[in-house]
């Protein structure tokens, strides 16, 4: 039987079919392995193209065989793409540069210079450039499951790459031939070259498949033998360590159901080994934590809780435990929640010892409150007596006839005396933050300005006093008086700690956040931040700086470290402080000077403007002022007072007889003075009592307490004026002066 170059075209065909078979039973197979569907559409391709090159010879289906090659060309493109994929390569755009140029080059010899010979020359080039493609990458790339097999695969095609080069060689040196019939014997082996070709590289990909396969299933295993060791370490690392530790591990599923505990949940909750399986977590828990736990299993689940909780446990016979409480959830490989893990403390002992520990603090708090007490009390009482003695001394001259031409001057030294008494009474309020609340916006630069001058013409000879404040700077809600009081103390503060030595004070002011306060060396201790922002007014001196050990006591009353018995100057700046919503915090080192910062809320309103005070209008005298104090001795003073100030003076013991003197003197009656303090009806019901008889009565409100303690609470009536006590004829005119205007 005779071969012609149809027959073996044909031949070729029905081989490329067979291998077509071939891989599309190892793609479904083995289907996820990278690029063996690329070699499966390449050797379709390569079938079509083999099976539709005799059609050259029928010319109603000619158009059919002019695609043959470039489906054959094209073939190799997918196997090449198909080798890259396999190894997880890029392929980069070579194929795709010479199949273009295939395309122009084949078609120009077909369509506008027709040859042969030169569209072999065309087919047989870009053949052999994509196949040596091929085997380069399969000959560079390191593989060790793959190999052997890669090796021969790559060698397949080196052969038939460099035969292909081979037979384009020939067609070029060879006289043109006239139809497919003429070719010569190395143009027709091309035919046959295919199907040894063809068959080789398609058992080398089946084999590279298989050989990954086989090394990935061997890995697997491995990796699987791996994975039971580290299982068998693992559990037995869990174990130990339930074994180990000193707090109970339990599991349960998202239901609370236990499933496992650890051994010392024996020992804490009192049950036998197993017997707490399949018990609910409420069952240890006392009834008033269970909607609490509840609550805290749901935040877990949903990622939003933090930190251990504590609950009320409870043994097997009720016994009540304090226990704390870390949770987590375990997740399912598929990153679900499957189960909750709870570590559970005893904490009873901690409780019982914490308590203990604050009872002790307590009683510390107590001594120390009672020491400064102590010491508080003997110090007021030093300084009231000095006072006292000043003003007894002085009556008990004038009552000698023979002290006569200084009377003035010895009635002068007692009243200063009395008032100097009333001045520690005072201090004593503000100490315990009784300070008037008469506060307004403003601003606390202008404040600050106001005081220095006054201040540093009291300083010492070598001190200096620098001031940096801003303008306009913070607003704060503010009593002037107070705010520069404060300011006073903290600079009188500085010079004395510098001593002789002189030096400079720094006076600034700035605004900061809360979260900036400092918490250590803060006072009063238990103050926190309620405002977003604070003023803060800082006064340092180089001066002697403060031990640690004397920090804490800083603020305590007649405590200080330069002499005895300095006062209660930082103990009132604390109270004015307070009485302001604000806090102070001290810097300090000794030998290096000290910094005390006042932190005061700043006010989100605007700075009212600076006016200066009202003058009081002198009260016209004539008419009666009724007088209501339990106090005989006070009536009397006061009454010889208002007498010398022209008005007649009628006194009430308490609230009822006041009631009955102003029915009875109603038309006379132009003013009442009221003490806060009297047995009975107290100074508001003596005057809510007035006003529901004349509800334009004027009414002044009389206290030894401060204004700020006097005037707190709600009232539906309020007073003209207030009086603190003790008082002179001075202050007495001048608040009858403002109830009368």
């Amino acid at each position: 039987m005779t071969f012609d170059i149809y027959t073996l075209a044909s031949i070729v065909g029905l081989t490329f079919s067979t291998l077509l078979i071939a891989v599309a039973v190892q793609y479904r197979l083995n289907r996820s392995c990278r690029g063996i569907r690329w070699w499966l559409a390449g050797s379709a391709l390569m079938a079509v193209a083999f099976v539709l090159m005799p059609l050259v010879a029928v010319p109603s289906l000619l158009v059919l065989a002019m695609i043959a090659n470039p489906l054959l060309v094209l073939g190799q493109v997918f196997l090449y793409l198909g080798v890259a994929r396999f190894l997880e390569r890029k392929a980069g755009q070579w194929p795709a540069v010479v199949f273009g140029g295939f395309l122009v080059s084949y078609y120009y010899f077909m369509f506008i210079h027709n040859s042969i010979s030169a569209r072999t020359v065309v087919q047989s080039s870009a053949v052999a450039i994509l196949v040596l493609m091929t085997a380069q990458r399969l000959l560079t790339r390191k593989d060790e499951r793959t190999a052997i097999s890669a090796h021969f695969t790559a060698g397949v095609f080196l052969l038939y790459g460099i035969f292909m080069l081979l037979r384009a060689g020939v067609a070029l040196a060879e006289p043109p031939v006239h139809g497919y019939r003429e070719l010569g014997p190395i143009l027709t082996l091309a035919f046959i070259a295919p199907i040894l070709a063809g068959t080789l590289w398609t058992f080398g990909f089946i084999l590279m498949v298989n050989q990954r396969l086989n090394a990935e299933q061997l890995r697997e295993g491995e990796v699987l033998q791996e994975a039971e060791s580290a299982l068998r370490i693992s559990e037995e690392t869990y174990r130990s360590i339930l074994n180990a530790s000193p707090d109970d591990i339990t599991i349960t599923d998202l239901e609370g159901r236990i499933l496992m505990v650890s051994p010392v949940a024996v020992k804490m909750f009192g049950y036998a080994a197993g017997e707490e399986v399949g018990m609910r977590l409420d069952d240890f828990l006392a009834p008033e934590d269970h909607a609490r736990a509840r609550a805290n299993i749901l935040l877990m689940l949903q990622g939003r809780l933090r930190g251990p909780n504590e609950y009320r446990g409870l043994r097997k016979h009720r016994e009540p435990i304090d226990i704390e409480v870390n949770s987590g959830v375990i997740h399912d490989l598929r990153g679900q929640p499957a189960k909750l893990v709870f570590i559970v403390r005893d904490i009873t002992g901690r409780k019982q010892a914490e308590a203990e520990r604050a009872g002790l603090e307590a009683r510390n708090r107590q001594l120390e409150k009672a020491e400064s007490l102590g010491r508080m009390a003997g110090a007021i009482a030093h300084q009231f007596n000095n006072h006292l003695q000043s003003v007894v001394g002085n009556l008990e001259a004038l009552a000698d006839p023979g002290q006569g031409q200084d009377r003035a001057g010895r009635l002068l030294r007692a009243r200063q005396s009395a008032e100097s008494a009333a001045e520690v009474s005072r201090m004593m309020l503000a100490y315990l933050g009784q300070t008037s609340r008469d506060q307004e916006p403003r601003r606390f630069a202008e404040l600050c300005r106001e005081s220095l001058a006054a201040i540093e013409a009291g300083l010492p000879a070598g001190v200096v006093l620098e001031a940096e404040l801003p303008s306009p700077g913070p607003v704060i809600s503010a009593n002037p008086d107070q705010i520069q009081r404060v300011l006073g103390s903290l600079v009188a503060n500085a010079w004395e700690a510098m001593g002789e030595a002189g030096g400079r004070i720094r006076v600034s002011l700035a605004t900061v956040p809360a979260e900036a306060i400092p918490g250590r060396h803060r006072f009063p201790v238990d103050w926190r931040p309620q405002a977003p922002e604070y003023a803060v007014l800082e006064v340092a001196d180089p001066g002697c700086g403060i031990a640690e050990a004397d920090l804490e006591r800083l603020f305590d009353p007649y405590f200080s470290t330069k002499f005895t018995g300095r006062g209660l100057g930082l103990s009132v700046l604390l109270g004015m402080v307070q009485a302001h919503g604000g806090a102070v915090t001290v810097a300090s080192l000794p030998g290096q000077g000290s910094a005390f910062r006042v932190h005061f809320p700043v006010c989100a309103g605007a700075a009212a403007p600076l006016r200066g005070a009202a003058p009081v209008p002198a009260p016209t005298p004539g008419g009666t002022v009724l007088l209501v104090d339990d106090d005989a001795s006070v009536l009397e003073s006061t009454g010889a007072m208002i007498e010398l100030m022209g008005f007649t003076a009628r006194a009430a013991g308490d609230g009822p007889e006041a009631l009955e003197l102003f029915r009875r003197h109603r038309g006379e009656v132009r003013c009442v003075i009221t003490d806060l303090t009297m047995p009975g009806m107290d100074g508001w019901q003596v005057l809510a009592a007035l006003r529901r008889l004349d509800s334009a009565l004027p009414v002044i409100l009389a206290s030894g307490y401060d204004q700020g303690q006097a005037m707190a609470g709600e009232h539906p009536e309020q007073p003209q004026a207030f009086l603190a006590k003790p008082f002179g004829i001075k202050q007495l005119r001048s608040a009858l002066g403002r109830a009368m205007a």
